[in-house]
């Protein structure tokens, strides 16, 4: 896989919040709003992954519970991210996922994955504010999700 490092790819927020940090590859900083989508070039963007910028790298250095999402399977593949061979993907919390977690019908799997899945504040935020969307109304669920996220679920 050829990858030019001159062009950009998209990387998306999956932030309820702005977030931005320093470019390396040149002067400035990147800043993209919350849930916003913004190409950024290449080699910047491999450049933050291997100074371990969180933000891309998450928190196993393979981009599971990132911040930014590189909307670039290519680029993906060439950082580690994903790898085909292997069937690996890069773990991302979105809309299909909370629902999946939610969905779960005993307790005891629906809190193993929500302990195991949802991991940092931007993703507790995530679940939070995707269970107040479908207005999920399961109790002991709600109280799980409060005492894990520790946020309370009514506004």
């Amino acid at each position: 896989m050829d990858i030019n490092l001159n062009d950009k790819s998209k990387v998306k927020n999956l932030a309820d919040w702005p977030i931005s940090w320093e470019k390396l590859t040149s002067a400035g900083d990147e800043y993209i709003k919350a849930n916003a989508t913004i190409p950024i070039r290449n080699d910047e963007i491999e450049t933050q992954v291997n100074n371990g910028n969180k933000l891309y790298t998450g928190t196993d250095g393979l981009g599971s519970h990132a911040r930014i999402y590189i909307d670039n399977p290519d680029m993906r593949e060439y950082l580690g991210f994903d790898n085909k061979e292997e069937g690996r993907v890069q773990f991302i919390l979105d809309d299909e996922k909370c629902q999946q977690i939610l969905d779960y019908k005993t307790f005891a799997t629906f809190k193993k994955h929500l302990k195991e899945d949802v991991v940092t504040n931007q993703e507790k935020a995530k679940i939070i504010n995707y269970a107040r969307k479908v207005k999920l109304n399961d109790f002991e669920k709600i109280k799980e999700l409060e005492s894990h996220c520790e946020m309370k679920f009514s506004v």
